[in-house]
């Protein structure tokens, strides 16, 4: 195998894992603006927020996604299908949780793409999200 073959999916998995960005959060009711933190990862992403003072920190993971492997002939076809939907669990500093549902606006779950959701604090605020 010659090393430029190997060279572009390296480059591709380093630019891939190294995507990160902002999110936007509100308080629902009282307005209080929430900054979270993406990082992109492979099987899961990394979110930061920080609430009070309090920081968070944990990860997104995809919601119903599905492999399908069949034989076609001689030859195996691997198909897959993705929701964009993801559950995420973040773990604050002073032992509180933050409990989330997203939606990714590419389905197959690229971070970057942007999406929506709502995140429940253990203390039972809502905070809508955009990014």
């Amino acid at each position: 195998m010659s090393k430029s073959l190997i060279a572009v999916p390296a480059l591709a998995l380093s630019m891939l894992s190294a995507c990160g960005g902002n999110m936007q959060g509100v308080v629902r009711g009282t307005g209080e603006p929430v900054a979270f933190t993406y990082e992109q990862g492979m099987s899961s992403d990394r979110l930061t927020a920080m609430i009070d003072q309090e920081a968070f920190a944990g990860k997104a993971v995809m919601r119903g996604g599905s492999t399908t492997i069949g034989n076609v002939g001689v030859s195996t076809l691997v198909t897959s299908s993705y929701t964009g939907d993801f559950v995420a669990t973040l773990i604050g500093s002073r032992g509180s949780t933050l409990s989330c549902q997203l939606q990714y606006a590419d389905s197959s779950g690229f971070t970057g793409a942007g999406g929506v959701g709502v995140c429940q604090h253990s203390d039972g605020r809502l905070i809508d999200i955009i990014w």
